[in-house]
């Protein structure tokens, strides 16, 4: 029987950005075993989530939670930025544009984007920002700019959107193992490695 594992993240959801080192040493696990799809969530895409004293009041309690749980380092300084739009369709399309340019490396790559915004707070509004990224892993900058301005992108992402939206992704992080045609959801959200890497090692050997 074909088995799959998919992973629906969003670069710039907080969440997923705790839950980076977990997916990460679940790739490493199992990447070259299994087929592993990662498919962008679109969390927040041209709702107008600007940066105001309420919303930076909120991201700072939200993030502090999720480091210290996760151990995941964030940089808080964007939050004293007012006017800036929590706009996630950029950062899902430079995924997309990885994906389409280098198969297999969108998962690291993936994690570049959330470190990027996070720990370091580069602009999650310019592109390049994402073709930097991208340089990291031997990608020549006009050619992912090329990728990242292409309509087939834009709508590949969108494609995704959707996806996760058809097959009711509530959360995420979200995991998903899919047998034949069949979907299960591995979790809907965040999980450390030790309450994943048995269940799935089980639904493997199944």
């Amino acid at each position: 029987m074909t088995k799959e594992i998919i992973y629906v993240g969003d670069p710039m959801c907080s969440w997923c950005y705790g839950f980076s080192p977990v997916i990460q040493s679940l790739y490493a696990r199992h990447g070259e075993a299994v087929t592993m799809s990662l498919v962008v969530g679109g969390l927040h895409v041209g709702d107008n989530c600007v940066n105001d004293d309420r919303r930076a009041a909120f991201l700072r309690e939200h993030w502090n939670e999720i480091e210290a749980l996760t151990g995941q380092p964030f940089k808080l300084d964007i939050l004293d930025r007012r006017g800036w739009v929590y706009d996630t369709e950029p950062a899902c399309r430079a995924v997309v544009a990885m994906r389409r340019i280098s198969s297999g490396s969108e998962f690291p790559y993936f994690a570049a984007v959330q470190a990027g915004f996070y720990a370091e707070n580069r602009d999650s509004d310019s592109a390049d920002t994402y073709a930097g990224a991208a340089g990291g892993f031997g990608v020549d900058r006009d050619e992912f700019l090329a990728a990242y301005e292409d309509p087939a992108v834009k709508e590949e992402t969108i494609g995704d959107f959707r996806w996760a939206q058809t097959i009711c992704v509530t959360g995420l992080p979200a995991v998903l193992v899919k047998e034949e045609q069949r979907y299960a959801a591995l979790t809907l959200r965040y999980q450390p490695l030790e309450a994943l890497a048995e269940p799935l090692e089980r639904w493997l050997r199944s």
